[in-house]
Formats: structure tokens, sequence, C-alpha cells
């Protein structure tokens, strides 16, 4: 299944939408292109609560994500200023 993030600034006025970044899933593997900076992946559960997070560093193509969560959850992959989101089902 492929995945869909939108990007979103965490602070200021943004004069262009961030172009949307594509990440594929298959299971509990997230397989995505190479990110140029260190990010955080965090998984919410549907109230807005953090139930996972990984630091992730730069040029990572693949993560592997605890088979022991199950359900929906929002990802959100978190950089310094901004940060992109989506919508997985585990």
């Amino acid at each position: 299944m492929q995945v869909i993030l939108k990007g979103a600034s965490g602070s200021g006025p943004t004069y262009t939408p961030p172009r949307p970044w594509y990440i594929t899933q298959y299971d509990y593997t997230l397989v995505m292109p190479a990110f140029e900076d260190d990010f955080t992946l965090e998984l919410l559960d549907e109230d807005g609560v953090v139930v996972y997070s990984v630091y992730v560093p730069a040029g990572t193509t693949l993560i592997i994500l605890p088979s022991t969560l199950s359900g929906d959850f929002e990802l959100r992959l978190v950089a310094d200023t901004y940060y992109y989101r989506g919508y997985i089902y585990l």
C-alpha cells in the first residue's frame, strides 16, 4: 500500500506548499526515498498520543515497525522545523 505524506511547517508562514512524500507500506515495513535530513518517526493513536517514536538518520530507506502495534495510526516524520504526516493501518 502506498502512503502519501503531506508536509507542514512547524513555525512561520509558508510561501509554497511542500510536495507530498510517498512511502510504501508492506505490513510492518516502510520503504521510502532517502531523506536528506535526520528525522523522528512518530505513530500517534486516535487520541493524538505518541505510541511509538524512533530516530531515523538521513539516507534511511527502510524502517521496520514493531509487530506489537495494531490499528489505525497517524504517521509523522518530524524534522527540525517541519514534518510530514499521513495515515497507516497496521
